[in-house]
């Protein structure tokens, strides 16, 4: 049980937090809404 909670933490750590070098040392949620902020401007 405790073992799906850290499996499931660190899953949402990996794809949602940890910063990326791909993506200019941002969060994927950091670099998809500074890409939504691009694409509206245009």
């Amino acid at each position: 049980r405790f073992m799906k909670q850290d499996v499931a933490a660190y899953m949402k750590y990996y794809n949602l937090e940890r910063l990326h070098s791909a993506n200019g040392d941002l969060s994927p949620v950091e670099f998809e809404n500074s890409q939504l902020k691009v694409s509206s401007c245009s």
